[in-house]
């Protein structure tokens, strides 16, 4: 497994994973909470989490987007 991304550089390239059509991982890696508290939102397994980001994007978030509008990720 690859381990969390750590540098700028490293978590940019993370966050352009692409989940679903319309969502990135990078949508999912802000958090106001650990921003405040100034702690890195990344997953400590980055394959566990494109895989479970991806399942929820195509089973929950694209059938809802469908349903409703556009859905945005806020924290």
């Amino acid at each position: 497994m690859k381990r969390s991304p750590t540098s700028v550089v490293t978590l940019e390239a993370f966050g352009r994973e692409r989940l679903s059509p319309s969502f990135f991982m990078r949508d999912f890696l802000f958090s106001e909470i650990a921003s405040d508290h100034g702690l890195l939102n990344a997953p400590k397994h980055p394959e566990l989490g494109l895989r479970a980001g991806r399942s929820l994007c195509m089973e929950l978030l694209e059938p809802l987007q469908a349903t409703f509008g556009r859905i945005a990720i806020r924290s």
